[in-house]
């Protein structure tokens, strides 16, 4: 149950629901790479990234693999397609693997993880959790329609910043699959912005050197196009 309360999704969460997750969760770690399955299947239930972090991958139309979000420690997984009732499409096919050095994951069967979702105020905790989940994508589709794909970038490093300038970005290829370009230009912006001192790396990520730079170059009618040559 400790490891459950440590999870900024489930932070103040009722006793009875922490109880619940606790007796109906198991703990299944990861290897690199490895994908979060259920019994050979592809995972339909609920759980909660308890350490190191989890990538969600698509395959593209053309056969390529596509990192498409990422999940962190603390994070549910599973929610949106717990939750989807039917529509007019099918949903996209999408499958959880274990990032970086491997994962541990608290997982909950389907029919568990509905219950559990009716009690006390864990109704609630999921759609506020969704609802954040959707303006972020919304935010992120806005981005997409900056140009040229150096401007897009740079507006989206600024999206991503905390308090400060402080940056932990997904990996170049994530980042490339939400702006609609590659991670060979994610990177080739990157490598610009570290050489013109305007990002400089630090233990844990990035961090924003010369921020009014920046929000000069994520502005249109300003940037600079050769920063995606």
């Amino acid at each position: 149950m400790l490891l459950l309360q440590s999870s900024r999704w489930l932070a103040d969460a009722a006793p009875t629901a922490l109880a619940y997750a606790a007796e109906h969760m198991a703990l299944q770690t990861l290897r690199r790479r490895e994908v979060l399955m259920r019994q050979g299947q592809p995972f339909d239930g609920l759980a909660v990234v308890v350490q190191g972090s989890l990538q969600a991958m698509q395959t593209t139309l053309d056969g390529y693999e596509a990192a498409v979000a990422t999940a962190q420690a603390g994070d549910p997984v599973g929610l949106v397609d717990l939750l989807r009732d039917g529509g007019d499409h099918p949903p996209t096919p999408l499958y959880w693997i274990a990032h970086a050095g491997g994962a541990m994951v608290a997982v909950m069967p389907k029919a568990h993880a509905l219950q559990w979702l009716t009690m006390a105020d864990m109704g609630l905790r999921a759609a506020r959790w969704l609802a954040r989940y959707v303006s972020d994508g919304l935010a992120w589709q806005a981005l997409q329609g900056l140009h040229p794909v150096a401007v897009r970038i740079c507006a989206a490093l600024l999206h991503l910043a905390a308090p400060g300038g402080a940056l932990t970005l997904p990996t170049q290829a994530e980042l490339g699959w939400r702006l609609n370009t590659t991670r060979e230009s994610v990177a080739r912006v990157l490598q610009r912005l570290q050489r013109d001192g305007v990002l400089a790396r630090r233990e844990h990520g990035w961090q924003i050197v010369d921020m009014p730079a920046l929000q000069r170059l994520a502005r249109p009618p300003e940037s600079l196009d050769d920063l995606d040559g």
